[in-house]
This record gives structure tokens, sequence and C-alpha cells, in this order.
């Protein structure tokens, strides 16, 4: 076998993107063939001590070279930086335990019951681990010839007969235990490799999804805007030119807007740490917006602001664009209010406005989905993303929206900022 293709035996196929985690868990597999090696040489003079073997010194010295091999073993698991000098290690130390358990079995030939074959059992669990079922059942093979072999040496040397009934005993039992480790192996490879499928379309599904989320929070949302104030311009026969200059203007916001999402998006990707408040942020989202919609906007914070990794921050930020853009546009509402609460493990938002309501809770999501109003199924996907729970209450006196996420893994990692005592609101 060539040592190139000896990796799709192995028990970790080796991914094209990732050569070091690969490298990093041959050697942990290494170290565990290592440290029950170290636990092998003691056993091998305790055997020399108590049994009775062809050679006793020849005992000692297989312990003493398995215990050098050991260390050489030892010192190349560490220095090895390739892929293919660890596999070459791990076929020359299953090699090596192979001689050493055939050693083992022909110091013992003289004994008609003798339970050194059962030695073998650790060979075929090696071979399995590192080729799977191949690997065991090849070593199984090698047992049942060997074993022949040393049957008839055993006869030949010792004037022992051939034990026909010894013989099917164990070449049945390692075939056994060879068959089953064998498949329990190639089942948790085959586990794996199902796994690590879902995983990739699992995440690709993610992808789409949260792409589709920004598509529709940012370009989408804004171009609709730009595509209904171009038709309005167009249809202004008698516009004058304040009335031109500022649609222009607006268009001119709304491109600068759109430019800023795609660098928020971007720069999200990007970076890996926040330096502004989350409350001091939707704060201001609600101070522009307000101003921008003349619809009246409160800010109410409860507890001290917190500084969140990027990407939740920029997912709350969604969530609240999302829903203000909502009350702009259906809601009919003349005041807007925004209340969170930072507790100790969790964050609490609440957006409601005495518009006339939506009509539906939660339990209609579905409705939303299949009339193409994806924008409240979106917020609910992006709180969901970050372990929380999205709720909506909607009826004639207005719409609430809560919004609750667990921050408590987010504190050791941010500062927090100094803000406004509690009950702070901003008009």
């Amino acid at each position: 076998m060539k040592l190139r293709n000896v990796s799709q035996y192995l028990l970790v196929q080796p991914p094209g993107d990732q050569p070091r985690r690969y490298l990093r868990e041959m050697k942990r597999l290494e170290c565990i063939f290592i440290s029950v090696r170290w636990l092998g040489v003691p056993i091998v003079f305790l055997m020399a001590w108590l049994h009775e073997p062809i050679s006793e010194t020849a005992m000692w010295w297989m312990g003493v070279g398995l215990g050098l091999f050991n260390v050489i073993a030892c010192f190349l698991n560490v220095r090895i930086k390739g892929i293919a000098s660890q596999q070459t290690l791990g076929i020359i130390s299953l090699i090596v335990d192979i001689l050493f358990a055939w050693g083992i079995i022909s110091l013992f030939a003289h004994e008609f019951y003798t339970a050194a074959y059962a030695g073998f059992v650790y060979i075929i669990l090696e071979a399995s681990i590192r080729f799977g079922l191949a690997g065991s059942l090849g070593m199984a093979l090698l047992f049942i010839l060997g074993l022949y072999g040393a049957f008839l040496y055993r006869e030949a040397a010792f004037g022992i007969r051939f034990s026909i009934s010894g013989y099917v005993f164990w070449t049945s039992l390692m075939s056994m235990v060879a068959v089953l480790v064998g498949m329990i192996v190639h089942e948790g490879r085959r586990q794996r490799r199902q796994g690590e499928i879902y995983l990739k379309e699992n995440t690709l599904l993610s992808e789409r999804h949260r792409i589709a989320r920004e598509l529709h929070d940012t370009v989408l949302k804004t171009l609709q805007g730009l595509s209904l104030e171009a038709r309005a311009l167009g249809n202004r026969t008698s516009a004058t030119a304040a009335s031109v200059k500022e649609t222009a203007d607006y268009i001119e916001e709304i491109c600068s807007r759109t430019s800023r999402e795609i660098r928020e998006v971007i720069l999200a990707l990007r970076s890996d740490s926040a330096t502004e408040g989350i409350a001091s942020s939707l704060s201001k989202m609600l101070d522009e917006w307000s101003k921008a919609t003349s619809i009246s906007g409160e800010f109410t914070l409860s507890g001290k602001d917190i500084v969140l990794p990027p990407e939740p921050a920029r997912q709350l930020r969604n969530v609240v664009s999302e829903a203000l853009t909502n009350i702009q546009r259906h809601a009919s509402a003349s005041r807007v209010q925004i209340t969170m609460k930072v507790y100790p493990k969790t964050l609490d938002i609440e957006i409601s406005d005495n518009g006339h309501g939506v009509g539906r809770g939660m339990d209609e999501l579905h409705t939303y989905v299949a009339e193409g109003k994806l924008g409240i199924a979106g917020m609910k996907e992006r709180v969901e993303s970050l372990g929380g729970r999205f709720l909506l209450n909607s009826d004639r006196n207005g719409t609430r929206i809560g919004i609750s996420i667990p921050v408590f893994r987010y504190r050791s990692k941010s500062k927090q900022t100094n803000h406004e005592p509690d009950n702070d609101s901003h008009s």
C-alpha cells in the first residue's frame, strides 16, 4: 500500500482546508497508543518474573526494547510536523506492536494452555482504530495464519500435539473481535461523515437565511424606498425646484445610509471588538429615525449599558431598525417607546407604538411569510440566532415587540460603559 493512500483508511479523514487540525488529531491518537504501550512495559517484566517463558532473558530484553522504542516514538510524535511523516510513525508503531505480540506468543509456545494469544486483541484494536474494518480483518487473517504456524512450531519443537479445538477457539474468538470492533469503528466513521455533511448543509442553510435577512433588511428595503421616491419625482410634472431638491437630498441620504449599512456588515464580519454600548447605539438610532419621520420617540434604559460583540450588536440593531421601519410604513403611529432593561444574565428590549396594530400575533407568523411579509419572520430568526426569545402582541391600541437575549456570555469579553442612571429617558 502506498503511503499517500494510507490516509483514506485512517480514523479521521484529512480535511483539505484543515491539515493542522488533522495532524493534531493524529498526534493525539498516537499519544494514546504510546500511553498504552508504556503500560505494557511493566506488564512484560511482571510476566517474565511470575511466569516461565522459554527465555527469561529474551523477555527482559523485549521489555527494554519496547521502552526504548516508546521513548523514540514520544520524541518523534512531538517533533514531526508533516502528515505523511506522522502516518509513517503510526505504521511503524503498529508493525513494532505486531512483532512484540508474536514475540510474547513465541516465548510461551511451550505451554499447551496459555493466555498469551489473548494479547493479540490489542493489535486488532489498534489496527481497527488506525485502518478501520480493513485493518481489523487484516489482523484477524494474520492471527489465523500466524497461530497455525505457532501450533506447528510448538508441535515440532516441544512435541505438543496440534490442538484443533484450541486453534478453532482462538481463531473464532479473534475473528469475532475483529469483525465487531471493525464494524463499530466503521459505523462511527460513517456517523461522523453524516454529521459533517449535516453540519455543512445546516451551515449552508443558515447562511442562506442570514443573507436573505440582510438583503431584506438593508438593500431591498432601501431600494424600495428609492424606487418610490424616484417614481414620485417622475410624476411631479409641476414640481418646483425646492421639491426636487428636497427629494434629491432624501435620495442622497438613503444612498449614504445604504453605504453605511453595507460597510457595517463588512466591518462586523472582519472585526471582533466594539466600543459603543448597545443602549447608546439604539438611542441614537431612535433619535435619527424620529427626526426623519416626525414620529415621537422615547428611549428608556434600566440598568447599565453593555458593550456587545459586533455580530450580536448588529443583529439587535437590525431587529430594532426593521421594527421602526414597519411602524413608519404600516402602523400610522404618533409615538414609539423603546424600553431596554439590562440584567446580570439577560438583556430585554420592548418596542411599542400607539398605532392601529397588525391584526395578528406570533401564532399567525406563517401567514406573514405566505403573504411575502418577511420582516417579522426575519426579526424572529435574528433574535433566535442569538439564543433569545421574540414576542409579538398586537391589537387596536398598538403593537408591542419583546426581545430577550442572554448576555452573560458576553460580559467577560466586553467592558461596561458608563451610562446614565436607571430610568434614563430620551425623547
